[in-house]
């Protein structure tokens, strides 16, 4: 799999999680301890989607600086 393609992949599950925790927000905010789970669950996985990309940049960075 590309570079390309990863990002893409990572950022389609991103947008696929933002969907699903914008669909559970209104039972958290009724206090939906279910719910809360989820989206604390989710947004768990959001945060390590984020840091996917950064790693293969900086992975990218030091073989450029040991060359």
């Amino acid at each position: 799999m590309t570079t390309e393609d990863e990002a893409r992949r990572v950022r389609e599950e991103a947008e696929r999680i933002e969907a699903r925790r914008l669909h559970l927000s209104e039972a958290v905010m009724k206090g939906d301890e279910k719910a809360l789970e989820e989206d604390r669950r989710l947004e768990l996985r959001i945060r390590e989607l984020a840091r996917l990309p950064m790693e293969g940049n900086q992975d990218e960075g030091r073989g450029r600086d040991e060359a």
